[in-house]
């Protein structure tokens, strides 16, 4: 049995539900909750002082992204490790966040007992990704995006930052067409607006239409 006890921190803006995984967590032999934050700025500036074991990260905060947040407090802090706890299970957040450096991802339906194990191991230097993330990851994986070619043009130009217009002008297409074709594109890869898209495309897709040059 451990003789030390995992220090964790929450970061979650919904101070009742951070409340609720404290009390559960510090049921646990193996994990003391010591401190948690309702802001990404609270966290932040703690962290400077003192940091624990493990962080658990809502993504979507109210006063920045939690991606890159994750990003920083990895650059910043390499020793603490981080699990994503989110509502988000989109095929385009847990990559990002990934990329990001987050040590385990976890859906805020999960039991906490999955929680604790998510904890446990991430603290022992490995990666946790919960299940029912690791289905969502390996059906997008088992689901290529095949672009017609007035998609990639489109998304090419899209990535470029033109407008419907101007991109209707270049293709001879009316405004409506092309916007039409931006809605295709978005259910496509999955995501919910323009600046994921991109971030997603510029990730992925580079060489499907040749965008190594506007990449850089």
């Amino acid at each position: 049995m451990m003789k030390y006890r995992i220090d964790v921190n929450i970061v979650d803006d919904h101070a009742m539900l951070a409340e609720g995984l404290t009390e559960a967590l510090n049921r646990s032999a193996t994990i003391h909750v010591s401190r948690s934050f309702t802001t990404l700025a609270e966290c932040r500036a703690a962290l400077k002082e003192r940091r624990p074991d493990v962080l658990l990260l809502d993504i979507s905060m109210p006063d920045g992204d939690g991606i890159a947040f994750c990003q920083q407090v990895t650059a910043d802090f390499p020793k603490v490790r981080i699990v994503a706890v989110t509502i988000h299970d989109e095929y385009s957040v847990i990559r990002r966040m990934l990329d990001a450096g987050v040590h385990g991802y976890v859906l805020k339906n999960a039991a906490i007992d999955e929680l604790v194990t998510a904890i446990e191991r991430v603290w022992r230097r490995e990666v946790y990704v919960s299940p029912a993330v690791e289905d969502i990851i390996r059906q997008a994986a088992s689901k290529a995006v095949v672009l017609t070619k007035p998609e990639q043009h489109i998304l090419r130009y899209v990535c470029e930052g033109l407008s419907n217009p101007e991109i209707a002008k270049r293709m001879n297409l009316s405004s409506e067409t092309v916007k039409w074709y931006r809605k295709r594109l978005l259910a496509k890869f999955g995501v919910k607006n323009t600046a994921s898209l991109v971030a997603l495309a510029m990730k992925e897709c580079l060489h499907l239409f040749g965008l190594q040059k506007n990449a850089q």
